[in-house]
């Protein structure tokens, strides 16, 4: 019997052993293949010098977010900082800006918290492309350099090394750098060919022309031309099309100009040019510029309007990505959670016809599994309120990271119609002038609007704001205000103040007070096609002055009369500004001791309502902002 029981013990064993075996040699034949893929993706990316960069559909194939994750947890954190640096590039040019930001940020606090070298390399590299890419260069040429002084300093990793001298060389030729730029091609020309893929090979060459045209040493850059058109069947598309742009400021440089133009065209055709939105651009600018050196105004003017609608576009479709990803996985989490449930059940259905007993048990455990799932929804719901805060706080950096599009908007269109109007062509007539004009006056008034909330909400924000307090008319300022928006705006609209009142004297900062009601003024003037904006003045209770701008336009849904006062929140993504007007008017009247609200009775159009106090009294503000 001993015996017996020995060998049942020992088959027992081996069958466990058996099974754990295969477990294990699954899962790690899964890990096996998500590696396998992120080296294919890794190696793939530095052959080409970054050109071959992962479009949307290689991302979703490839569960990208999912592989990232994976890494992490695995801790293989060499593959995780390179995998997250190509992500970074695919999204900036796929113009994703803000999952870019989003994920190079989070790239940097990891490798900030273990200490890892080569993850703030890779980190700075991809913080740095960001940065290049919203126009932050003086950020960008800090990261690039530090990046490369860490690489530096570890003595390896040259794929890294020649990755991030192109990058350097591209970046100073956009500051006009020249000397910087020959440094670093210099390092780059020091490796040699054998040590060099193809596709690096050609893209050295490419990098030599561009900084040879940039010294007009055309002869020379048409040399390096001439060797990479002999690799260009072993060429990836990416490089190829990218090619047509250098080939094109070539023929620009030689006075080719139809040549270039067409090849231009070509260019724009390409589907590099559909999913790289920074080169889109560049390169619609650089088109634009060589039709006016053609003389060919018209034909300019067109491009710059459709450069000008491309980058407001670009602008205005970038926040919704990131909401609808957050939504993406979020119901993918939910798709996770509802097959695993499926299966459990099928398995206890399964198990139904063997044992009654079974058949208890599962159905005990099918309760304490819906007590779990409720309980693991709750903790979503409590994370998704503190990811939701902390998104509150981080809204700031990033609407500021991406404000270079909507400084740009109005940048391009003013200097695009002031070069066509400073020139001696005769062939626009006054009318088409006067419109240039106007578009010029429009976009300047935005950007000066858009520069003046920037510096008066961080202003607020550090505490750094100053009033000039003394005694004003209020009835001759409302009366000067209204003839300022009159004359500056043209209006279908009737706009009036009426008040019963021949003076009203208070202690007031002259410009902050003017600045509350050109803004709600301007506001109304916005949504009202037609019928009246009227401001009125009275006397309210306990000292207060009792102001109200009413109009007849689309007035402000119930569910938002709370939220457009908050920072950054705008009733319409299509109309000018930043979203901060409102926000800046509420902390002014606040640090008067006023209040600023919106009359929810009235349902004619919208109604904004605010009380500023006669006598000015300093304590009240202190205690208010304790």
């Amino acid at each position: 019997m001993g015996n017996i029981l020995k060998y049942r013990l020992l088959l027992l064993f081996c069958i466990g052993s058996t099974l754990l075996a295969s477990a294990a040699d699954i899962a790690n034949s899964m890990e096996e293949n998500g590696d396998d893929a992120v080296h294919e993706v890794i190696s793939t990316f530095h052959n080409s010098l970054g050109f071959d960069y992962l479009t949307k559909e290689e991302c979703d194939s490839l569960n990208a977010d999912s592989l990232f994750t994976e890494l992490d947890e695995s801790k293989h954190y060499y593959s995780y900082f390179d995998f997250g640096r190509i992500l970074t590039k695919s999204y900036l040019f796929r113009g994703e800006v803000r999952l870019a930001i989003a994920l190079s940020d989070q790239m940097y606090s990891k490798a900030r918290a273990l200490s890892y070298p080569m993850g703030n390399a890779l980190a700075l590299n991809a913080m740095g492309e960001v940065y290049t890419y919203t126009d932050r260069l003086q950020e960008a040429g800090i990261a690039y350099e530090k990046a490369l002084e860490l690489l530096d300093e570890m003595k390896k990793e040259d794929v890294h090394i020649r990755l991030l001298l192109t990058e350097l060389i591209d970046y100073n030729l956009r500051i006009q750098n020249s000397n910087a730029a020959s440094h670093y091609l210099s390092r780059l020309n020091s490796y040699p060919e054998e040590q060099l893929s193809v596709q690096e090979l050609a893209i050295r060459h490419i990098t030599n022309a561009s900084c040879l045209l940039f010294k007009k040493d055309v002869k020379s850059a048409r040399e390096h031309l001439d060797e990479v058109e002999q690799l260009r069947t072993k060429l990836i598309p990416g490089i190829r099309e990218y090619l047509l742009i250098v080939n094109a400021r070539y023929l620009v440089a030689t006075g080719d100009y139809e040549i270039a133009l067409a090849t231009y065209n070509e260019f724009l055709q390409t589907e590099c040019a559909r999913i790289n939105h920074a080169l889109y651009k560049e390169t619609l600018q650089e088109k634009a510029d060589l039709l006016l050196t053609m003389g060919r105004k018209e034909e300019a003017y067109s491009q710059l309007q459709k450069l000008f609608s491309y980058i407001k576009s670009s602008f205005e479709n970038n926040y919704p990505k990131e909401i609808d990803q957050l939504c993406t996985r979020f119901q993918a989490d939910q798709l996770a959670y509802q097959n695993e449930y499926d299966r459990i059940i099928s398995m206890r259905f399964y198990l139904v016809g063997i044992f009654v007993f079974v058949l208890l048990l599962m159905v005990l455990l099918i309760l304490g599994w819906k007590k779990i799932f409720r309980l693991r929804r709750s903790q979503q719901c409590q994370e998704a309120m503190k990811e939701k805060a902390e998104l509150a706080i981080q809204r700031k950096n990033l609407f500021l990271s991406n404000m270079s599009h909507e400084v740009r908007t109005p940048l391009n269109a003013i200097v695009g119609f002031s070069a066509v109007l400073t020139d001696d062509d005769e062939s626009f007539d006054d009318e088409s002038r006067k419109e240039f004009s106007e578009i010029i006056k429009v976009n300047s008034f935005q950007l000066l609007k858009l520069i003046n909330d920037i510096l008066d909400f961080s202003d607020f924000e550090n505490d750094n704001i100053t009033f000039n307090i003394q005694k004003h008319d209020a009835v001759k300022l409302c009366h000067e205000v209204v003839e300022t928006v009159v004359a500056s705006r043209k209006m279908q609209v009737e706009m009036r103040f009426d008040t019963e009142l021949p003076v009203l004297m208070l202690d007031a900062d002259d410009a902050r007070l003017r600045q509350v009601l050109i803004n709600l003024l301007v506001n109304a003037t916005k949504f009202t096609e037609k019928g009246s904006i009227i401001l009125e003045l009275k006397m309210a209770d306990d000292g207060m002055a009792f102001f109200s701008v009413t109009d007849t336009g689309c007035g402000v849904p119930l569910e938002k009369q709370q939220l457009i006062f908050e920072r950054f929140e705008k009733l319409n993504d299509y109309v000018q500004g930043s979203g901060l007007g409102l926000s800046i008017c509420q902390l002014i009247l606040k640090y008067m001791n006023g209040r600023l609200w919106i009359d929810s009775e009235y349902t004619h159009g919208a109604r904004f309502c605010f009380t500023h106090p006669l006598k000015y009294n300093p304590a009240s503000h202190e205690e208010t902002t304790v």
